[in-house]
């Protein structure tokens, strides 16, 4: 609903305002992605915070290694979604 706002703003481009214009689509889009993305994580990592820490304590692996692998996973989704926008 947003985008139809902002829809053919890459067109205009004659003076700064239209710039400014463009620039701040870019940056609430950019915010709104980032906002969605969280709120999608944010119930899995709630669920999966009890067994990082059952898996912790019986010193099953690291926290760093476990980061890395949480971001790793969500890499392709991420990435599809720029794409897709």
């Amino acid at each position: 609903m947003s985008g139809t706002m902002f829809w053919d703003l890459g067109g205009k481009h004659a003076s700064r305002q239209d710039l400014l214009n463009v620039v701040g689509s870019v940056y609430t889009a950019v915010l709104f992605l980032g906002v969605q993305n969280s709120s999608f994580v944010q119930p899995v990592v709630v669920v999966e915070r009890t067994v990082f820490y059952r898996e912790k304590a019986a010193r099953m692996f690291s926290a760093l290694p476990y980061a890395f692998s949480q971001i790793l996973v969500e890499l392709p989704y991420v990435f599809a979604q720029a794409v897709t926008y």
